[in-house]
């Protein structure tokens, strides 16, 4: 069910043109052409995308829902004509998604729910820029940037059943394109590229202190403990997680799952781009990705997927 205030959008070069609208937006949407380019020049399909903006509610685009058994990183699946399989699901409406988290945990579900300031619809419809895509203090330009070149990954090279794979590769590609585009756009060593690379540090330090609880997490599941001392230990290791991190909400295995899927490949994924050369040259050779290249629905082992990649780029030069 679309949101109302995403259907509501207006062509991007009226709010541009518009005395009305917040200065710091117009100047963020008059970036949008040069990110397109850039990114169409990549080899990502960019034309119907990003051509109307809208103002979201509570800065959410979507509201993404997860889950995962109590002591195994094990996500349910929602799958879907054509569209293949997922471990989480979008919905448009806050309602809608704290609904169907309530249903999950109600079921027995570790489950979450949390607002995402971005979205795509894979290539099937014009996505438009929402509000909440420029809603970043540090290096708002840089993330503009990433969050419109990630999903248009996601309208260009899109394997059903995959999201492993789909999220890695636009997370990669997207952090690449990131950085050439502050640097065309701004010049090399600009004051935009250096709060971007803050932002991304202070990202990696925490992705990895989040995986060693994963990975401790893991093994304390797959252990021969009993239950109860499994659901302690669990809680004692999650509420350090928290407090290191400063958050104040309480963190369960929902959290955990989903952060695996965008985030346990990166380094993997990095070392593509650099074999290859340029993202520009990974997205051709990501382009001959199939379904039937993957072992398994939601495969979460892309090392075969990866050295195909590698193994186009090398062909190319």
């Amino acid at each position: 069910k679309m949101a109302k205030s995403v259907k509501r959008g207006r062509p991007i070069e009226d709010v541009i043109d518009d005395p009305t609208a917040p200065i710091e937006v117009r100047l963020l949407l008059a970036e949008i052409s040069g990110i397109k380019a850039l990114g169409a020049d990549a080899g990502l399909n960019t034309k119907r995308n990003y051509r109307t903006y809208a103002d979201v509610p509570e800065g959410a685009a979507v509201w993404f829902v997860g889950a995962s058994k109590p002591l195994a990183f094990e996500a349910p699946r929602w799958c879907f004509p054509i569209a293949g399989c997922f471990t989480g699901l979008g919905w448009f409406e806050r309602d809608d998604a704290i609904a169907h988290r309530e249903r999950l945990k109600r079921d027995g579900w570790d489950a979450m729910a949390r607002p995402a300031g971005a979205y795509s619809t894979g290539g099937w419809f014009p996505d438009p820029v929402v509000s909440s895509m420029l809603d970043a203090d540090v290096a708002p330009y840089a993330e503009l940037a990433n969050v419109l070149l990630h999903e248009s990954v996601h309208a260009t090279i899109f394997i059903p059943d995959q999201p492993y794979f789909n999220e890695g590769l636009a997370e990669a590609i997207g952090d690449a394109l990131t950085l050439e585009w502050l640097r065309d756009r701004f010049g090399p060593d600009s004051q935009e590229e250096h709060a971007w690379l803050e932002v991304q540090a202070w990202r990696r330090d925490r992705v990895a202190r989040e995986l060693v609880t994963f990975k401790a997490l893991d093994a304390l599941y797959k252990s021969d403990q009993p239950k109860a001392a499994k659901l302690k230990a669990k809680a004692e290791l999650l509420e350090q997680l928290r407090a290191d991190l400063g958050m104040w909400r309480p963190l369960n295995n929902a959290h955990l799952i989903e952060l695996r899927v965008y985030q346990s490949s990166y380094a993997e994924f990095g070392a593509v781009v650099a074999a290859c050369g340029s993202a520009r040259a990974m997205i051709a050779a990501a382009k001959a990705v199939r379904r039937g290249d993957f072992a398994k629905e939601l495969d979460d082992q892309l090392a075969p997927a990866l050295a195909e990649i590698a193994a186009g780029c090398r062909a190319d030069k």
